[in-house]
């Protein structure tokens, strides 16, 4: 910098410094910059005041208008994951299928949640801006991954909209984010980071979820949410929304899903799973007592994204998936037994406690047992009617609680991870 332009000023004045009011510049990460890069105007460059607002999320555009080309970037990414380039739809006959994850099946409920309360900053939370609502960075992310992969995708709402016993899952674990760099086996992620963040995917970056807890872990959590259904009953004094209590047992078996069976999907599943690259199997799942069968399902993964969150316990997953339901006959399909197993050593026994409310969440603390194998798992479900309801009035530029519902899925995930935590 020219220090004599200042020294040697004709009416020697000198003009404090001030930053540039350019509201595009503001809204650009700050970079580190040398004071000699800063401008120093005078007061007659000064442009007016301009009012600053919060970046527009990316499920707030109508359709057809013109994204960011930031946005426009995001948006790519995330399709491209959920999204990958398309094979030849008939897959082979014979195929070895992956593990498929857990869930309850439930179908969605007709009834919404109550209308989302939403309190303005007030006091000393009141930003320097005065904006009444300061929205979070994770909550931001969750929403526009669940938008992008889930409600703006066009081959997935086809698929739903084709069959009515196709249903959306979005679904929250509770576990830990492995890094499995680090040591043997794998080791829980560590980064620069000491609070919760979401994990951007990269080509360097070998990560697994485990989703599971000790025996103990199990048996606090199932008192604590024993705890919060009787703290909610009707005519409690914390007058809350009731939260229910319901107690199954099942058994899953799994069946390969041969060219047969594929055939008699509907078509926007069969163009999916052809998509994947990857061989499905059918979870058929029975009443434990009865032995009726409850449901006939594969579940074929979209995608999925990873929060870790190092001052807990657990780090969080959001999957987004479809539940097909399966309509030919079990006689049909071959079992699915892996080398050196029985098939009563491939049936999976599920002893399960979920918890509801608002007709909107449920969390399932589950016990599974396979052979002499035991794990504990715990899940929170969103609704995927309500999701789909409240995502629809976003695009119907009308008032919903499309983020106060994403919002609420992640404070259930922060309550009961720190519950847990030491």
């Amino acid at each position: 910098m020219d220090l004599s332009a200042i020294v040697n000023q004709d009416e020697g004045l000198v003009l404090p410094r001030r930053s540039s009011s350019n509201a595009h510049a503001i809204s650009q990460p700050s970079p580190v910059s040398t004071s000699s890069k800063m401008p120093t105007p005078t007061p007659r460059a000064m442009p007016l005041k301009r009012k600053r607002h919060e970046p527009k999320p990316i499920w707030a555009y109508r359709e057809g208008e013109e994204l960011p080309e930031e946005l426009q970037r995001l948006q790519e990414q995330q399709r491209q994951q959920a999204r990958p380039p398309p094979p030849p739809i008939k897959p082979p006959a014979q195929h070895q299928a992956p593990t498929i994850a857990q869930s309850n099946g439930r179908p969605p409920t007709a009834a919404g949640p109550a209308p989302a309360v939403v309190h303005e900053l007030a006091g000393y939370e009141r930003p320097v801006s005065h904006t009444p609502h300061v929205y979070d960075d994770v909550s931001r992310k969750v929403c526009d991954f669940i938008w992008t992969t889930a409600v703006n995708n066009d081959i997935v709402r086809k698929a739903i909209a084709e069959s009515p016993l196709t249903q959306l899952e979005v679904e929250a674990r509770w576990g830990q984010i492995i890094d499995k760099h680090r040591g043997p086996g794998g080791e829980r992620l560590r980064g620069f980071h000491d609070t919760e963040c979401v994990i951007r995917k990269t080509d360097n970056l070998d990560i697994k979820f485990e989703s599971t807890m000790t025996m103990e872990q199990h048996k606090r959590m199932n008192m604590y949410l024993n705890g919060q259904v009787q703290k909610s009953l009707p005519g409690s004094k914390d007058n809350r929304p009731e939260v229910k209590y319901h107690h199954t047992r099942e058994i899953d078996q799994f069946y390969e899903l041969g060219q047969a069976g594929f055939d008699q999907l509907p078509y926007a599943v069969k163009q999916l799973i052809a998509q994947t690259g990857k061989h499905e199997r059918v979870r058929v799942s029975k009443d434990a007592k009865t032995g009726e069968v409850l449901r006939k399902m594969i579940k074929l993964r979209i995608a999925n994204l990873e929060i870790s969150s190092p001052q807990t316990e657990w780090d969080y997953r959001i999957g987004i998936n479809l539940e097909i339901n399966y309509p030919g006959a079990i006689e049909e399909l071959e079992p699915s037994i892996e080398a050196g197993k029985s098939l009563r050593d491939m049936q999976r026994q599920k002893d399960r406690m979920s918890y509801s409310w608002l007709g909107a969440y449920q969390i399932d603390l589950t016990q599974v047992m396979q052979g002499p194998s035991k794990n504990h798992e715990l899940e929170l479900e969103l609704d995927s009617g309500v999701l789909l309801r409240e995502a629809d009035k976003v695009r119907g530029q009308g008032p919903n609680s499309f983020e106060p519902l994403i919002n609420g899925m992640l404070n259930n995930l922060r309550v009961l991870s720190r519950e847990i935590t030491p």
